[in-house]
């Protein structure tokens, strides 16, 4: 019988992997107390950063977790057709302005500009979305980035 063991993924396998996701688990901290959260996103090849939609509520649990974490960490994980693959980043969160850059040129250090990172993100509903609703775009700043992919020792 197979033996199922994890080896880790090359920043090209990383890449790849994450070319193909579109959800994951934004994990927050406020002190003892932790909060994750699942979140679409799009990730830029370039920088390694990750790009989230982030919608509150007036009396919103997520703006007070990501004011008071210094750093955050992302989960992206799924079944392929090769066995189960996961990627984890970490880094500094950052709001960023969104609708006031829309028509912002690209950065003359980057691809794509903040606003053409979120028209990219898609869109996800797992509640009734309150009546007042913020959306702003937010960035993860990776500066740690691991990915493992399940494969079978023979």
């Amino acid at each position: 019988m197979d033996k199922q063991i994890a080896g880790a993924l090359d920043r090209e396998a990383i890449k790849a992997f994450l070319k193909k996701q579109s959800t994951g688990t934004l994990a927050l901290a406020a002190e003892n107390d932790s909060y994750a959260i699942p979140v679409a996103f799009t990730f830029d090849r370039e920088t390694r950063d990750f790009y989230f939609r982030l919608g509150y509520g007036v009396e919103s649990r997520k703006w007070k977790y990501i004011e008071t974490t210094d750093r955050a960490t992302f989960v992206v994980a799924a079944e392929t057709e090769s066995g189960w693959k996961s990627v984890v980043a970490a880094g500094e969160l950052e709001h960023r302005n969104t609708t006031e850059n829309l028509d912002r040129v690209t950065p003359t250090d980057a691809e794509h500009s903040d606003a053409e990172h979120e028209r990219n993100i898609p869109f996800y509903h797992v509640f009734e979305a309150p009546s007042e609703l913020l959306f702003t775009l937010a960035r993860l700043r990776t500066d740690e980035l691991t990915g493992v992919a399940e494969s079978t020792d023979d």
